[in-house]
């Protein structure tokens, strides 16, 4: 027994020690045995302070093991044991379990409590002989909420601290975790769209505040960087004016003309001698002026008095070419340059990421 069956009402106190009692006309005997009792139970209360046990003041309260994770109780201690308190409970094989309340329903004439144990383990078989709630509680405005649902804080650890949930992105109940879900939504995720909700994805990632550029939840950024881009640029120079005059002077080289370059022209040869004298021929053009003639052959010789003949035509009508060598300076205007430059800039892939520590985030709920 223990002073959950304690009642409000003094005149029930009488007979609720373990050993001894307060009622009428007992002895003296008894009456110290009573309030040697009285002491024993307040010491022994006073030394789990931080928990309570459920009491009716009748010796009525028990506790039916329904599964590793569940028990009911035939009172309605839905506002005692609501979401999220934690429990003590001593399981019918005498092992200590703590944890918290993730379901809390009264359908008269009994409460059924649904549990989440630190370290995820389990009650033992038979009745638990134990069950207490935590003094601190969300609901209890004359305590304060040490750690407010939603905070994220880090941790050393590999697992998350009791009452906190890793930030890795998993998806949770909605119900289980409803404070939680009422304080961050589907901000970090929607889960299955109905029933669960996802905790922040810290893993690898800075937290950022949120600003009006970034909202809350929005994720970017990566630890390597490609530069990429364009450099634009234009230019105006000083003007300039280009120098020098252009004139050509030289000289044109002779050209002896060939008999071929020659034009075509005739060659007349005259024999002074006149018709006397015998046949004569040209010593070079062998031209030959026959003896008598009578400047006949040519009508229109000057020298029409003596014989004359006439060699075959000489020359080719043929083209000719005329060397030249020569220098010259130039004079040019002035002139204003100007214009644009447009180069495209493709880095190499660059790690930006400073000196880290990596620890695990996890978020109250």
């Amino acid at each position: 027994m223990s002073i959950t069956a304690w009642s409000t009402t003094a005149s029930d106190n009488g007979n609720r020690l373990t050993s001894g009692s307060f009622l009428e006309n007992q002895n003296p005997s008894s009456l110290n045995n009573g309030a040697r009792s009285m002491m024993e139970m307040v010491r022994a209360w006073a030394n789990d302070l931080e928990w309570f046990e459920y009491g009716t003041g009748s010796n009525t309260v028990s506790y039916t093991r329904v599964s590793g994770t569940s028990i009911s109780m035939p009172v309605d201690v839905v506002n005692q044991f609501h979401v999220n308190r934690r429990v003590k409970i001593v399981d019918g094989a005498g092992a200590t379990h703590y944890g918290r309340v993730t379901s809390s329903s009264y359908s008269s004439p009994s409460t059924t409590l649904i549990f989440e144990f630190d370290n995820s383990t389990s009650l033992g078989s038979g009745n638990p002989t134990s069950v207490k709630y935590g003094v601190v509680s969300a609901t209890n405005t004359s305590l304060p909420n040490v750690v407010p649902t939603g905070t994220i804080l880090m941790t050393g650890g590999s697992s998350a601290d009791s009452g906190f949930l890793l930030c890795n992105g998993t998806a949770y109940s909605r119900t289980t975790y409803s404070a939680l879900f009422t304080k961050v939504s589907t901000t970090y995720g929607v889960g299955d769209g109905s029933s669960t909700f996802n905790v922040p994805d810290l893993q690898a990632k800075f937290p950022l505040g949120k600003s009006g550029s970034h909202a809350l939840g929005s994720t970017g950024g990566a630890f390597a960087q490609t530069p990429t881009g364009s450099i634009s640029s234009s230019f105006t120079g000083n003007p300039f004016t280009p120098l020098g005059n252009v004139s050509i002077s030289g000289t044109v080289a002779g050209h002896q003309l060939s008999v071929s370059e020659m034009p075509s022209h005739n060659h007349l040869i005259t024999h002074a001698g006149g018709g006397t004298s015998a046949n004569w021929t040209h010593p070079t053009y062998g031209a030959s002026i026959t003896y008598g003639d009578n400047n006949t052959s040519i009508p229109t010789n000057p020298y029409y008095t003596y014989p004359s003949a006439c060699m075959s035509n000489t020359g080719g009508n043929s083209t000719h070419n005329h060397g030249f060598s020569g220098s010259g300076t130039f004079n040019g205007t002035s002139s204003n340059p100007s214009g644009s430059v447009t180069s495209t800039l493709t880095g190499s892939s660059l790690n930006t990421t400073n000196p880290y520590v990596a620890l695990n985030y996890q978020i109250k709920y």
